[in-house]
C-alpha cells in the first residue's frame, strides 16, 4: 500500500514523462518498476526523498541514461503552437474584425507563447494533489479546483482581450473588412487540410466548428458584425459549437474507456 507522497510523486512522474514525449508503454513500466521501489522501500521503513531524491525532474534526471528517446515532441508542440495561432485569429478575420495593432499581436503571442505553460502547470497541480494514481479520476475537490480556475483564466483572456481594444498603442495598418476575410478563409482551409493531412481530423473540425459561427453569421444576420442580428446569431451558433465539442470529447472519452 503506497502513501500518499508515493503516489503524488507517481502521478507527478507520469505527467513529467508524458511531457517528454514518451510513448505510452514506456512510461507504464518505468512507472511500475519506480512503484515496486517505492513499495519496497517503504516496507523498509524508507521515504521517497531516501528512493527518488524528493524532486520528479530531479529524479527524471539521474534516469535520463536509461529513458528511451523521446519522440518528435518539439514538432508537435510547434505544429500546436501553429494550429493555436490560428484558431485563435480565423473567427475574428472571417468576421471582418481583426485589429492589426501592437497591443491585439502581443494579446495573441503572450496566449501562443504563455497560455500552454499556464495550462500545464495549472492542471499539472490539479492532477497530483487531486487525481487518483490508480483509476487517474479527479475528486469531487479537483472538479471544483478545475472549474474555478479554467473560471479565472478564461477571465484573464477575457479581460485582457477588453484592454487590448481599449488600448490598441500602435495601429500598423487597417485592411479593408473583405481582405481579412479573405485572409480568414485562406487560413482557415490550410488550418483543415493540413490536420486532415496529417489525419488529425478532431482538430480539423474543431478549426472549422469555432470558425462556424461567424460563418453562419456572415450569412443569415442583417448588418455588420457590430449589429444586434450579427452578435446574436454568432452567440447561438458558438453555444451550440460549444456543445457539439463537448459532446465529441465525451463521445471519445467513452470510445477510449471501452476499448482499454
Amino acid at each position: 500500500m503506497l502513501s500518499e507522497e508515493a503516489e503524488k510523486f507517481l502521478t507527478e512522474f507520469r505527467i513529467e514523462m508524458m511531457a517528454h514525449g514518451k510513448d505510452d508503454e514506456a512510461i507504464d513500466d518505468m512507472e511500475a518498476e519506480l512503484e515496486d521501489h517505492l513499495i519496497q522501500a517503504e516496507k523498509d521503513g524508507k521515504s521517497v526523498k531516501d528512493i527518488t531524491g524528493g524532486s520528479v525532474k530531479e529524479y527524471i534526471k539521474n534516469i535520463s541514461g536509461e529513458m528511451p528517446a523521446a519522440n518528435n515532441i518539439k514538432k508537435y508542440i510547434t505544429l500546436f503552437i501553429v494550429y493555436l495561432a490560428g484558431i485563435l485569429t480565423v473567427p475574428t478575420l472571417i468576421s471582418g474584425t481583426f485589429e492589426w495593432t501592437l497591443s491585439n499581436l502581443l494579446y495573441y503571442a503572450a496566449i501562443i507563447v504563455l497560455g500552454p505553460f499556464a495550462l500545464y502547470a495549472g492542471f499539472k497541480k490539479i492532477l497530483v494533489n487531486y487525481a487518483s494514481f490508480k483509476t487517474e479520476k479527479l475528486d469531487i475537490k479537483g472538479y471544483a479546483v478545475s472549474f474555478i480556475f479554467s473560471f479565472l483564466f478564461m477571465g484573464v483572456l477575457v479581460g485582457s482581450l477588453f484592454l487590448v481594444r481599449r488600448y490598441p498603442l500602435v495601429t500598423f495598418f487597417e485592411p479593408a473588412s473583405n481582405v481579412n476575410i479573405t485572409i480568414g478563409f485562406i487560413l482557415l482551409a490550410v488550418l483543415v487540410i493540413g490536420s486532415l493531412l496529417m489525419k488529425q481530423w478532431f482538430y480539423a473540425v474543431l478549426a472549422f466548428l469555432l470558425a462556424a459561427p461567424e460563418i453562419i453569421a456572415k450569412i443569415f444576420a442583417d448588418g455588420g458584425p457590430e449589429s444586434e442580428n450579427y452578435i446574436i446569431i454568432s452567440s447561438a451558433a458558438l453555444f451550440a459549437v460549444v456543445i457539439i465539442i463537448f459532446s465529441i470529447l465525451i463521445i471519445s472519452s467513452k470510445r477510449d474507456a471501452q476499448k482499454k
